[in-house]
């Protein structure tokens, strides 16, 4: 079976929902946890889930009560030597750190100068808050090449709240940055603008963590099988 053919069951519309694991082709349509194609709101059937199942926390033992009807063909299966190295090094898990952490370090940060008005903190708020959004470009890029190797960009619930929130919260850090460029002493203005401003700041370490708690599930869904 090719996967072309095997997109064609999906699940949806009265038909069998199959999916792929290590190139044998499983029937899943007798299991609830399967209804309308869709597994823990991650998984679409008609997929090949050979790669996202490497970072699940089980392995082929799941498919044992379900019967194989095909074999996937290998050729279709087969993947570039970039696709590879990709999947060998995960570039996405070992960049999206680095601005989550840093948009709350910001958010936190501009809470204490919010009380003190110090300078140097208004400062160090600001290019915190900069690097963490340009990084977050460099994240999201990753993240879609990951949905796309992993999940074969499967449109599911959770995919759609943590793309969404990724995007919400770039927006977010350029109009952040495009205020604080347009006026640096913003920052210490009683208007409508500061307020703007410093509630981006804190949106966004509230963004940062619904796009974590989202790509946590992704990685450690609930462990009922």
């Amino acid at each position: 079976m090719t996967l072309a053919k095997l997109k064609q069951y999906n699940g949806k519309n009265g038909q069998k929902a199959y999916i792929a694991y290590r190139g044998n082709v499983y029937d899943v349509s007798s299991s609830p946890l399967w209804k309308n194609g869709i597994h823990k709101k991650i998984h679409e059937a008609g997929l090949d889930l050979t790669d996202a199942m490497e970072n699940a926390p089980h392995a082929e033992e799941v498919f044992v009560d379900f019967d194989i009807v095909d074999t996937l063909d290998q050729e279709s299966n087969s993947k570039s030597d970039w696709v590879k190295w990709y999947r060998k090094y995960h570039p996405h898990p070992m960049l999206v750190h680095f601005p989550i952490a840093l948009h709350l370090f910001a958010a936190g940060l501009d809470i204490i100068f919010l009380f003190y008005q110090e300078a140097s903190f208004a400062t160090a708020v600001f290019y915190t808050f900069f690097v963490s959004t340009v990084m977050g470009v460099l994240t999201m890029l990753s993240g879609i090449l990951s949905w796309w190797i992993n999940y074969q960009l499967a449109f599911t619930h959770i995919f759609v709240i943590k793309l969404s929130f990724s995007v919400i919260t770039l927006l977010l850090g350029i109009a952040g940055i495009s205020i604080y460029l347009n006026n640096p002493d913003v920052v210490y203005l009683n208007n409508l603008q500061s307020m703007l401003y410093h509630g981006i700041i804190l949106l966004t370490g509230v963004t940062v963590i619904i796009v974590a708690y989202n790509g946590g599930k992704i990685t450690w869904p609930d462990k009922e099988q």
